[in-house]
């Protein structure tokens, strides 16, 4: 089996951290390079990753030996970015989420979809047993009643791009794109009702620092969704269904080796407590993200996962 060529479009913090190290150590993928504007943090990235570096993106588009871009900048920049990734022929994968307009989204869709390149959205907890656990317990529960989904982090020392409109700052966009999505997962192929939609901005901000939404599925089930920048730390997910409840923490971002616990109770309230299984989710999603380059059935489905994404977003935004 041929390695799939990577390069990373971003070197900030996270990406320094999280992305290259583990698409280094993926076995199926070849680290062939990285491009950012800052020039000695590609000549750092060159030496620690031996692999090459790009000031000039062009020149980056414009390499045989390059098969995926994966966007690792500001979210107000990944539609352009995306686009030329796209246009010159390469698969993208984009941090979340891939834009902040869904037209944007429909366009980028339409371009992956013409040139038949892979655009995946990068919402690793997707792929973390966890989230599999999640969704168990919704499989085998006679019926679920409501969801509540929370994730909100305190104020960041160093916010960068989060506190500017015009690179897709913002409480929405950073940490509530994590709750729609989940419910997405969850509860897939339903007819979604918002009855209730806040998007909060702060006078003393030019981004949105909190929200929360209320959605009614077609099934009957109700998802109440809470976000936030700047507020005490939550990350987690709580179900309610006929037969029993399930609750765990930390199910979107979590850190290395984090072994999750789950809460359940059952009929009559009684609870049992048991601990789950290992794993990184941001390995377990560039292996799926692999797949996608090989299985247009995947690819397509994907394309369609980010659609409904941007649209949901969309709705509670204008809502």
């Amino acid at each position: 089996m041929s390695l799939l060529n990577v390069a990373v479009w971003g070197l900030g913090i996270h990406a320094r951290k999280r992305i290259l190290p583990l698409l280094f150590a993926t076995n199926e993928i070849d680290l062939v390079g990285v491009c950012s504007r800052n020039h000695d943090v590609v000549e750092e990235c060159m030496d620690q990753w031996n692999c090459r570096g790009w000031i000039d993106p062009e020149q980056m588009l414009s390499n045989n030996e390059v098969d995926v871009v994966y966007i690792a900048t500001p979210i107000g920049l990944h539609f352009a970015l995306a686009k030329q990734v796209l246009e010159a022929g390469k698969h993208v994968w984009c941090e979340k989420p891939v834009t902040c307009s869904y037209s944007d989204t429909q366009l980028l869709v339409s371009i992956a979809k013409a040139k038949g390149k892979v655009l995946a959205e990068s919402f690793m907890y997707l792929y973390h047993p966890q989230f599999q656990k999640v969704k168990d317990f919704i499989e085998v529960s006679e019926g679920v009643h409501s969801v509540i989904c929370r994730f909100g982090i305190p104020t960041i020392n160093n916010p960068g791009f989060r506190n500017n409109p015009k690179l897709g700052g913002g409480a929405l966009w950073d940490v509530g794109t994590y709750t729609t999505s989940a419910m997405l997962s969850l509860f897939p192929d339903q007819e979604i009702e918002i009855i209730y939609a806040d998007v909060i901005t702060k006078k003393e901000l030019q981004v949105d620092s909190s929200g929360r939404a209320l959605l009614k599925f077609a099934n009957g089930v109700t998802a109440y969704l809470e976000w936030g920048v700047g507020v005490a730390y939550r990350n987690e997910i709580d179900i309610w269904a006929i037969n029993g409840s399930f609750f765990t923490n930390k199910i979107f971002s979590k850190p290395e080796n984090y072994e999750p616990q789950y809460k359940t109770r059952d009929l009559k309230g009684n609870e049992s407590l048991a601990t789950g299984q290992k794993s990184e989710q941001f390995s377990n999603m560039f292996r799926h993200f692999i797949e996608l380059t090989n299985n247009k059935e995947k690819a397509a489905s994907e394309r369609g996962s980010i659609l409904q994404r941007a649209k949901l977003m969309n709705n509670i935004l204008n809502f």
